[in-house]
């Protein structure tokens, strides 16, 4: 410090002096320190409206990106369930409304037999052709008093009127049979008229599922124009899978967890001990392979149930081979879980005996004999939930295809936010960084505040020099006049 001073004997002197050297070198470098600093806050300001430019033009094709990708998978749904309506639609008129054409005819015959039987039934019964008159005109004849003209009009009259009775006794016989033909054929009325009921339900749900059809085809369109209405309600509602395909990975990722626990201990009584892979016991990763098989397994079986499409090639191959590899995949889950239920029970059985073990080593004599019944409760327990669970686990495929499906949305929502965010951090920096430079100016301008202030009040003693010089000069010129 002492090297600093000018007269080390005198350091008030020194600092004197280096302070108005000072003041002397910065008043005369107080133009160039100005357009330095303006050129440092056009640089700075500059630099930072590029960047928020960029971020906000990245963001911009970020979310324009997002939305080509939900129109697209909106389309997708939207196609899926118009698919599915006519299929459902194609269901219903194959299989409700296939036979009206037989119910049309069967029908037809039905109401014309009736019909005919009505007319029937209705009929007057017919009088014998001329008898009436015949019997009339035989009852009015004169008999001359022969007992045997008497007798003969009398027979005559007689079978006349036997055989009013007859055809009258028939007429009825016959009546009486069409009402027993017209009064079987009302149960076949009544079914008939319950399959047309049931036709005209079937039409029904017809024209429903064509109104359904109606409301997705008009979403469709919205969704193929871009609506943003549209676009927005299928974001939320890939944001509401995506969060409950979240949740259900990690209820899995738990099951995971307790069936990966459930094996790892009997697990290290199958491989070598002390072996070791990246650190790790070989028993933790063979437990650790065995559910992840399980998943695959599980993942496979979804792919060939059509439940889950994560192969695309898999989807083009023949029926038969697809039932191949269904019926390996679930024989080969069969398996995983005998397995993991034979090492369940194997683990009570170890967890028994290196209890049984510590007792002894402990002194501890157990004179109390344990129920067997009790006992076996926890290995039933255990040796179900390593059968169940591998079964479970083989379910994560739907909310992993849907995690995977609805990930890129969330991905580019997040990523068009954050350059949001660092475009108006950009643009807040750009206008810090012109007013810091000014700011700076100011400070620099503090500093110097002495020889600025000398400087003013020169400048002002020369301008009223001035201005005294500028009102003489008249007065002299008048003067001369």
């Amino acid at each position: 410090m002492d090297s600093l001073y000018l007269w080390p004997a005198n350091p008030a002197a020194s600092l004197l002096a280096l302070a108005i050297v000072a003041q002397v070198f910065l008043y005369a470098a107080r133009h160039p320190m100005h357009r330095a600093f303006a050129a440092l806050g056009r640089l700075l300001s500059g630099g930072f409206r590029v960047g928020a430019r960029f971020c906000r033009s990245v963001s911009t094709a970020i979310a324009q990106r997002d939305r080509e990708m939900l129109t697209d998978a909106g389309k997708g749904d939207a196609e899926a369930r118009i698919a599915r309506e006519f299929r459902r639609i194609e269901g219903t008129y194959s299989k409700e409304l296939a036979r009206y054409p037989d119910l049309h005819r069967r029908m037809d015959e039905v109401i014309d037999r009736i019909d005919a039987d009505y007319k029937e039934c209705g009929a007057a019964a017919p009088n014998p052709p001329g008898w009436t008159e015949a019997t009339a005109a035989v009852a009015k004849m004169d008999g001359g008093g022969d007992r045997v003209v008497q007798k003969l009009l009398e027979e005559i009259h007689r079978t006349a009127k036997d055989q009013e009775k007859k055809a009258l006794s028939e007429v009825r016989e016959t009546n009486s049979k069409r009402h027993k033909i017209l009064s079987s054929m009302a149960p076949m009325w009544k079914e008939l008229k319950n399959l047309t009921v049931e036709s005209g339900r079937s039409v029904s749900r017809a024209l429903e599922s064509t109104k359904r059809i109606d409301g997705y085809m008009d979403g469709y369109e919205k969704i193929r124009k871009s609506e943003p209405k549209a676009i927005r309600a299928v974001g939320w509602a890939s944001t509401q899978l995506f969060v409950v395909s979240l949740l259900v990975l990690a209820i899995a990722i738990g099951g995971a967890f307790v069936n990966f626990n459930l094996i790892a201990l009997p697990m290290s009584e199958l491989v070598p001990s002390g072996s070791r892979i990246g650190g790790l016991p070989v028993s933790t990763v063979a437990a650790l392979v065995i559910v992840l098989m399980e998943i695959a397994a599980g993942i496979f079986a979804m792919e060939m149930l059509g439940v889950t499409s994560f192969f695309p090639k898999l989807e083009n191959l023949p029926s038969s081979r697809r039932r191949m590899i269904l019926v390996v995949a679930l024989g080969g889950l069969v398996l995983l879980a005998g397995i993991e239920c034979s090492l369940a029970v194997l683990r009570e059985q170890i967890v028994a005996s290196a209890t049984a073990l510590k007792s002894a080593l402990a002194g501890v004599s157990d004179k109390t004999v344990a129920d067997p019944a009790a006992s076996r409760i926890p290995v039933v327990g255990q040796a179900v939930l390593g059968f169940i669970l591998p079964f479970i686990l083989a379910m994560v495929a739907v909310p992993l295809e849907t995690l995977i499906a609805t990930g890129g949305h969330i991905a580019l929502a997040l990523a068009a936010g954050l350059f949001l965010v660092f475009g108006t951090v950009s643009r807040l920096l750009a206008q810090g960084s012109r007013h810091g430079a000014e700011a700076l100016r100011h400070m620099y301008d503090i500093l110097i505040v002495i020889p600025l202030q000398i400087e003013r009040m020169v400048l002002n003693g020369k301008g009223r020099e001035r201005e005294g010089s500028g009102a003489l000069r008249p007065q002299a010129e008048g003067g001369r006049r």
